[in-house]
C-alpha cells in the first residue's frame, strides 16, 4: 500500500479569482472526484490528528488515512473496489486490509462503529509550477460552495512560497487556507 508524506498549503478562492485561474489553464483537463467521509463518535474527537475517506475518480476507489505529522500528514492510500465502498454505506463492512490493520493495532477507533457521514464532490484541475503540483478546487458538499487552491511540493516552505508566488503571477490575493476539506464538510454537520 503506498504511503507517503503530504505537505500542502492551501488558499481559499473567490468565485471571480477561482474563474480566472480556470480559464488561465484551459488547456489543463479538469475532472471530478468525489470524497466519501468515514467517521465514527469516537473519531470525530479525533479529526485533527486522523481524517479518513474513500475518493472515487470514474471507477476508481481509494481508500485513504491521513494521519496529522509535525510537518505535513501521513497518508496510507489502499486501492480498494467499488463494492467496498457500498458494502461500508448499506452493511457497516470496513474495508480489509492495511488501513483496518493501523486503525485497530493503533487503537485508533473501534472498526465496526465507523461509518460514510456523507460526501464532497471536487472539481479539480492540476497544474505543475516549479516543481510543485497546484490543484484549483470548486467543492459542493451539504449545500455549501466553496473555491480553493492548493500546492503540493516537498516542503511546507516551498509549498507555500510557490503557492504564493503562482498566486501573485495571476493577481490573485493570497488568503490562507485555516481549514481543510474534511474539517469544513464536518462544520456543516454541526
Amino acid at each position: 500500500m503506498p504511503t507517503n508524506l503530504e505537505i500542502e498549503s492551501k488558499s481559499m478562492l473567490n468565485k471571480e479569482d477561482y474563474k480566472l485561474l480556470i480559464s488561465a489553464y484551459k488547456k489543463n483537463k479538469k475532472y471530478k472526484q468525489i470524497n466519501y467521509y468515514i467517521s465514527s463518535k469516537e473519531m470525530i474527537e479525533k479529526v485533527k490528528n486522523f481524517g479518513l475517506r474513500i475518493r472515487q475518480i470514474g471507477h476508481y476507489y481509494e481508500l485513504t488515512l491521513k494521519v496529522t505529522e509535525k510537518v505535513g500528514k501521513t497518508e496510507i492510500n489502499q486501492e480498494i473496489a467499488g463494492i467496498s465502498l457500498s458494502n461500508l454505506v448499506y452493511f457497516g463492512k470496513f474495508p480489509d486490509g492495511e488501513i483496518k490493520n493501523y486503525l485497530v493495532e493503533n487503537k485508533v477507533c473501534d472498526v465496526s462503529k465507523l461509518q460514510v457521514i456523507g460526501m464532497l464532490e471536487t472539481k479539480r484541475k492540476d497544474i505543475e509550477f516549479n516543481g510543485s503540483k497546484i490543484s484549483i478546487d470548486k467543492s459542493k458538499y451539504n449545500g455549501v460552495v466553496d473555491y480553493e487552491i492548493e500546492c503540493e511540493s516537498s516542503s511546507k516552505e516551498k509549498a507555500e512560497n510557490d503557492l504564493k508566488n503562482f498566486l501573485e503571477k495571476h493577481g490573485v490575493a493570497y488568503q490562507k487556507s485555516e481549514h481543510n476539506k474534511l474539517a469544513r464538510f464536518l462544520n456543516t454537520l454541526r
